[in-house]
């Protein structure tokens, strides 16, 4: 029994030692700021359903492309059945067995093939422009998140280092109070700046936890390392607020999806309206008969080919009635795309307002920074000389910690709201935080068959 538990908890460590190294160095050391997009792309469930609408397109498109093609059949029917042959009452045996093999094309079907084959196309195009709009989403939802992380560690350590030396300085005045050289209102004044320091910090890893959760959730891990690192940019936004909207209007997947709803709603009464038009089609057939009636026996056979011509006399009000609701549908299309339009535009000129506003801020932020660190180094200099006091220059650190907390949020807003914009104008990537990487196979946008990102390819 004791060599059984000891080879089971030998074995358990061992487990316990490769997980924790696995994870160590999947995680520690390769979790990027690029990686936590991939992850996040690779994991979204919503990404895989919109794969497959896509893969169901492609085939939509292949099964409309097939309608235009020949129509081929084969039949057989065997039929046996007893009668009267003669006035003698006399019944005979009578079986007859017929096979058609037959060919039919449709040479004019009053568009209705056409405009089939233009509906499935646009719904392939419709379904990409939602593939570029669910992957920028994810991608924007990865940066948001890891961005949140970062700065909240920031801001944790900052808020430990902080609370430490308010700790040193408690336990310092407590000493001076001993000696005598403090009175117990600077030691009250200690121990509450103290209290102050340690709320801030339960708060901000409240805060800290709340966005590491969420990031967990996003790239599908179970630990986040403490390090993050804040991205290099390479790319460029816009220089007018003017241009920015201009390419927004024409690349915004919103307004892509719009657009391609209205082409497929106005397809779709074209398509109604030629089940009503006249139609042409062709059949080339075979036939083969055999028969035998008792000892006797017959073959039959036969070949030709039909031209058919077909035309509805008139539109019944079940026929009118769709065609008013196609139209009606064409015209709210009409109406989405006007306020889409409106939208994007608005959200392109916030999102580039915001973006010059966290370029001020960073700056601001940083000079503050710098002054609140001239101040500090000043007031403990004094603070040497007797003319201030210990709480002084605490008072003093916090300004300056603040003031740092203020430049790692204020960055890390600035780089969202770059980003934001890339999404803004359609053109949001992870290629955008490295050009070289590459994708899995599931995710490779050459997958798509078009430019991703070029509004040509839903025209």
């Amino acid at each position: 029994m004791f060599l059984f538990s000891g080879r089971i908890n030998f074995l358990s460590i061992m487990l316990i030692l490769f997980v924790c190294f696995n994870v160590s160095k999947v995680v520690g050391s390769d979790f990027t700021f690029e990686n936590s997009i991939h992850l996040a792309l690779k994991n979204s469930l919503e990404l895989k359903a919109q794969n497959y609408r896509l893969a169901a397109a492609k085939h939509s498109l292949g099964e409309a492309n097939s309608s235009k093609d020949w129509k081929n059949s084969f039949s057989t029917v065997f039929n046996s059945t007893n009668k009267d042959s003669n006035s003698n009452g006399f019944f005979g045996e009578d079986d007859t067995t017929t096979s058609t093999i037959s060919i039919s094309k449709n040479i004019f079907d009053g568009g209705e093939a056409f405009e089939k084959y233009s509906i499935a196309e646009d719904n392939l195009k419709l379904q990409r422009a939602n593939l570029i709009k669910v992957k920028q989403k994810i991608i924007l939802e990865a940066i948001k998140a890891y961005l949140d992380v970062y700065s909240n560690q920031s801001v944790v350590r900052l808020r430990k280092r902080s609370l430490k030396r308010f700790e040193e300085n408690v336990e310092a005045t407590k000493l001076k109070l001993e000696a005598g050289t403090v009175t117990p209102t600077v030691l009250a004044e200690a121990q509450s700046k103290y209290a102050k320091a340690k709320y801030e910090l339960i708060l901000a890893e409240g805060n800290l936890n709340n966005y590491t959760s969420r990031l967990k959730s996003i790239t599908k891990l179970s630990y986040i390392p403490s390090n993050l690192k804040l991205p290099e940019l390479n790319f460029k936004i816009p220089k007018t607020v003017n241009k920015a909207v201009k390419i927004s209007l024409e690349s915004n997947p919103i307004i892509l999806i719009a657009k391609l709803e209205q082409k497929i709603a106005k397809k779709n009464v074209d398509l109604k309206k030629s089940n009503n038009r006249p139609s042409l089609k062709m059949e080339f057939f075979g036939k083969d008969s055999q028969s035998s009636v008792n000892t006797s026996a017959s073959d039959y056979q036969s070949y030709g080919a039909n031209l058919t011509f077909s035309t509805p006399l008139f539109y019944n009000e079940s026929t009118k009635d769709n065609i008013r609701r196609l139209d009606k549908l064409f015209i709210a299309t009409s109406f989405d795309l006007s306020e889409k339009n409106r939208q994007v535009e608005l959200n392109a000129i916030s999102s580039y307002q915001n973006y010059k506003s966290t370029l001020a801020k960073t700056s601001a932020s940083r000079s503050e920074k710098i002054s609140s660190l001239l101040a500090l180094n000043g007031i403990k200099k004094e603070a040497q000389f007797g003319i201030r006091t210990v709480l002084d220059v605490l008072d003093a650190e916090v300004e300056y910690l603040n003031a740092s907390t203020n430049v790692i949020k204020s960055k890390a807003d600035e780089i969202y709201s770059q980003f934001y914009i890339k999404s803004i104008l359609g053109d949001l990537s992870i290629r955008d935080i490295n050009p070289d990487y590459k994708l899995n196979h599931d995710l490779k946008e050459n997958n798509l068959n078009f430019k991703i990102f070029d509004p040509k390819a839903f025209n």
